[in-house]
């Protein structure tokens, strides 16, 4: 009989069982699959498959110790650590700025394994000053590894990694295995949480409003439904401006739970949204510190206007609709590459560097398709239903054009702020080498005054595009309030210098067609203000 890669069929039944009760995709090696089943019923003291299938139905431990077997439990101390370095440098300098000194920052390590990734975070912690600010929790779908975690000897295997001597400090050797310090162990509680079970978050176990969530290395074992209900949990977990980080192999989770997808030189990691989201967008042509503007009240506009309520006004300077000037600029995507105009626009079939080397003028900006009046009547029913993303698409913010896209998120920045900031950086991850969806997304982020975010996003637009003045003022700006002017001093120099290279008529990308010349005096202006109030020992934020 022929039961397809199966040596019996009572391993096809019990692998179907795991994928209902726990939602595990089908093995991609039968072989070893079987393997592991064979061991599990063997330590369950069973040979019959029907009466294995009836002991995993009525004994969740037997479950619990057949998913050991199906999955890899590989970890390490601080594994990843450009994951653990984003969490000292970004994550816990804003959450003390945003929630002030003390605050108690809440962590979860879900599929926590044996324990090296959530002790890991709390001796991160503890060296960061947070040890009396800190609550850590862990969960995992295996009984024996949450033993083993709370029992807390290790060997030289886990610490092979990188950061491995971050932790050696907290470890003491007996024999040929280490035990960590009880003012790590401490800190960490840990529990069992199957991730596939609708039964978190929850108040009672600690994962609820949570700043920081690893998940790292478990939803690649996961079929889609069950990926879609925990990347949602996950979210709900989440308190408002939380951070997620996942495994360089899991699958993305943009589109699955309104989370904003953010991209770094070492992957993507997730964040919620914060609440009340407002909107402030700067522009180089007035360059006034506009006050915030409520997303909820954000005005909007109709292709029958003459213009957009509000643009270029303090209300929601910067902010243009599709069709207007200075809607979407030039969406070049090379490293070090000016604009470079499509074939038919003017300059198109000049010699490389020639239309957009120094003293030249800058190719012309382009737009995208603006989105039709049943769009923006479509997209605000979305946002009224708060479904962000079904937003984003009926405006064209997913569109595979990166200059419609950027057109459609400068209208959602019309209708929604926050829904603008997350459908832009899902639109720069789609396009990672577009330069002008980066700086439109530090518009936004600088807008909600999230600044670390708002550096990261125009230092990329800048790395991918090194001419692009007018985020060199962005730049400046954001470091101004960063409290580095020195810093803000050599970006505005910057832009300047460019400018100065420019032709004094040549309108620049993204500037709203404003002139080269226009945004020298600019930079000039800021960068001389700056200067003479560093030279009389003033503060200027």
């Amino acid at each position: 009989m022929n039961w397809g890669p199966w040596s019996h069929p009572g391993y096809a039944e019990v692998l179907a069982l795991v994928e209902e009760r726990a939602g595990l995709v089908p093995p991609s090696c039968p072989a070893s699959a079987e393997e592991g089943i064979a061991r599990a019923m063997a330590r369950a003291g069973l040979k019959d498959f029907d009466a294995y299938r009836a002991r995993l139905l009525e004994a969740p431990a037997a479950l619990d110790d057949l998913l050991i077997e199906l999955t890899v439990g590989e970890t390490y101390f601080f594994r990843t650590p450009e994951h653990f370095e984003h969490l000292r440098g970004v994550v816990l300098p804003e959450l003390r700025e945003r929630h002030g000194p003390e605050h108690t920052a809440r962590l979860w390590s879900a599929a926590c394994s044996s324990g090296e990734e959530p002790y890991s975070i709390a001796a991160l912690l503890m060296s960061e000053g947070w040890s009396e600010h800190m609550s850590v929790y862990a969960t995992d779908v295996s009984r024996g590894a949450l033993a083993r975690a709370r029992q807390a000897h290790y060997g030289d295997w886990s610490l092979r990694g990188g950061w491995a001597d971050r932790m050696r400090a907290h470890l003491r050797a007996e024999g040929r295995r280490y035990v960590l310090s009880p003012e790590v162990q401490k800190r960490v509680r840990f529990s069992y949480l199957n991730l596939a079970l609708d039964t978190w978050p929850s108040a009672d176990s600690g994962i609820w409003k949570l700043d920081v969530i690893f998940c790292r290395n478990v939803l690649i074992y996961f079929n889609r439904p069950t990926i879609e209900a925990v990347a949602r949990r996950l979210h709900d977990a989440l308190d408002e401006g939380g951070y997620l980080f996942t495994g360089p192999s899991d699958p993305p989770l943009g589109g699955l739970a309104p989370l904003e997808s953010v991209l770094t030189e070492w992957g993507v990691f997730y964040r919620r949204p914060l609440a009340g989201a407002s909107l402030s967008l700067p522009i180089p042509a007035a360059w006034t510190e506009p006050p915030t503007v409520a997303a909820t009240t954000a005005p909007t506009w109709s292709p029958s206007s003459t213009g957009a309520p509000g643009a270029g006004t303090a209300a929601h300077p910067g902010i243009r609709p599709p069709g207007q000037p200075g809607g979407t600029g030039t969406m070049t995507g090379r490293p070090g590459a000016a604009a470079s105009p499509r074939p038919g626009d003017a300059g198109a079939d000049a010699p490389p560097g020639k239309a957009t080397g120094p003293g030249a003028s800058p190719a012309p900006e382009r737009q995208g398709r603006a989105p039709s009046a049943a769009a923006l009547h479509a997209a605000r029913q979305a946002l009224s239903r708060g479904h962000w993303r079904e937003a984003a698409q009926h405006l064209g913010a997913l569109d595979p054009d990166p200059d419609t896209a950027a057109t459609a998120v400068r209208a959602l920045a019309n209708l929604d702020a926050a829904a603008a900031v997350y459908a832009c950086a899902e639109a720069a991850t789609r396009h990672p080498l577009v330069a002008g969806l980066r700086y439109l997304e530090s518009l936004l982020l600088l807008g909600q005054g999230r600044l670390a975010d708002a550096e990261r996003a125009v230092r990329q637009a800048l790395y991918l595009e090194p001419t692009l003045v007018v985020a060199w003022l962005i730049l400046g700006r954001v470091l101004r309030r960063h409290g580095d002017p020195a810093g803000a001093v050599k970006a505005w120099r910057e832009a300047e210098h460019l400018c100065d290279a420019l032709p004094p008529d040549a309108p620049l990308p993204h500037a709203d067609g404003e002139s080269a010349s226009r945004l020298a005096e600019v930079a000039r202006g800021e960068r001389s203000r700056m200067e003479a109030a560093l030279a009389a020992g003033e503060e200027l934020s």
